[in-house]
């Protein structure tokens, strides 16, 4: 009797040799891979600073409005944002500290903030450590722009007693805080000039002088600037104006 190999019995042959290859395909695989050991992980578990500030706050708009401010204990930095329409000359603060803690100038103390010298705080914890922080404040103020009077070709005059109109924007709207002053070239102030209203108009600011009043020192036919100081910000006409009599 004649035995035929039937194609069930190939495919099966077929898929054991599929099977062998395959296996030994991954086992060579296998082999090209080596274990590498990974980098020591650390992990740093840190106490909270006994002699760090844990919050500022500059409190003159009342303690439901208080702004607080950014403290950074690694760099050692309070940095106040202070909007311009304040106006403030000195600051009111409260100051938390961990227990125990205590901070030189106190925060009863007022912080100025047109300070000539940097403001630092040193705080001293009960172990005796210390750390110093320093104080930045940042006006909050858009940039202030001029009109100008003068042109390129034209030089603006005004007559010695007159009064002069300056516009633009964005000026704070107080004379305590907004000064027109005529200065030289060179930037030296000659005079500070003298409200003609009540300041009550934001839109523009007048100044008024008069010879006959103030002796002045200004010469005429002379090139004379005007730079107005608006709480922080510091703005010169580009062009001249001269005094006639």
């Amino acid at each position: 009797m004649t035995i035929k190999i039937t194609p069930l019995k190939t495919m099966l042959f077929f898929s054991s040799f599929t099977l062998f290859s395959f296996l030994t395909a991954c086992s060579s695989e296998e082999d090209r891979w080596t274990d590498v050991k990974g980098e020591t992980v650390k992990e740093i578990v840190t106490n909270l600073d006994a002699k760090r500030i844990i919050s500022f706050r500059v409190v003159n708009p009342g303690e439901s409005q208080a702004l607080y401010s950014a403290v950074d204990n690694v760099k050692k930095t309070i940095t106040v944002y202070l909007p311009s329409f304040y106006e403030y000359q000195y600051l009111e603060t409260a100051i938390a500290l961990p227990e125990k803690t205590t901070i030189t100038p106190a925060a009863t103390e007022l912080l100025p903030v047109f300070s000539k010298t940097p403001v630092t705080y040193t705080t001293k914890a009960a172990d005796g450590t210390t750390a110093v922080y320093t104080v930045k404040i940042v006006i909050q103020q858009a940039a202030l722009t001029l009109k100008e009077l003068s042109t390129e070709t034209s030089t603006f005059t005004v007559q010695a007693g007159a009064s002069i109109k300056v516009t633009g924007e964005n000026f704070v709207p107080s004379y305590e805080v907004t000064k027109l002053f005529i200065v030289d070239k060179d930037g030296n102030k000659k005079l500070q000039l003298k409200q003609y209203n009540d300041g009550v108009d934001i839109t523009s600011f007048y100044v008024m002088y008069s010879f006959d009043a103030i002796e002045t020192g200004l010469q005429t036919d002379t090139d004379y600037w005007l730079m107005m100081e608006s709480y922080n910000i510091t703005k010169t006409m580009k062009y001249p104006f001269r005094i006639t009599n």
